[in-house]
């Protein structure tokens, strides 16, 4: 008996957090940005913000925003995972979400691009891609990309380059955050 009543105090005590935590998120800028696109997906809504929250918090990406895609009405993230990367379209959906080869499709023809790949001298050489990010209900996120044919891979010295330019932006966030 003594156990039951200290159980439901605990649960009252960490309904009472949860609540102040849903406050919180339902205030938060980004949430209320997402809502005034007047989507009728709320769901969609809810997993962008879950997404938004643990790229922006977890992992730190660099310049994440919000966009609309009024043709899917959809909300998409866009953002770097570190300086030295490219930019990254994200589509944030629910693990019950269903997905077909068209769906997969309409995301690459409607998903709209980063800003920085539209100002490519060459767009015929860009390979349109898109990461979903599919949100489980404990949270979890599992990102997939999904390309508009095949990518080769890129060239040694290119790949090379790009791990030197992460290893040196990691060493001076390191640096930044000690100081």
């Amino acid at each position: 008996m003594v156990y039951s009543s200290i159980h439901k105090m605990a649960s009252s005590e960490q309904n009472e957090t949860l609540a102040g935590d849903l406050t919180l998120l339902l205030e938060h800028p980004k949430y209320k940005q997402m809502l005034a696109y007047g989507f009728n997906n709320q769901e969609q809504i809810n997993v962008a913000m879950l997404v938004y929250l643990y790229l922006s918090e977890a992992k730190q990406w660099e310049e994440l925003d919000v966009q609309p895609c009024p043709a899917l009405q959809l909300v998409t993230l866009s953002g770097r995972p570190t300086q030295a990367d490219d930019l990254q379209v994200l589509v944030p959906l629910g693990k019950q979400t269903e997905l077909s080869p068209q769906r997969l499709r309409d995301f690459l023809t409607h998903v709209p691009l980063p800003q920085d790949e539209l100002e490519l001298e060459e767009p015929d050489l860009r390979t349109k891609r898109v990461t979903l990010a599919i949100c489980d209900t404990d949270s979890t996120v599992t990102f997939y990309r999904i390309t508009d044919g095949f990518v080769p891979p890129d060239p040694p010295e290119i790949v090379a380059e790009k791990k030197a330019k992460k290893r040196q932006w990691k060493k001076r966030k390191g640096q930044r955050t000690q100081h």
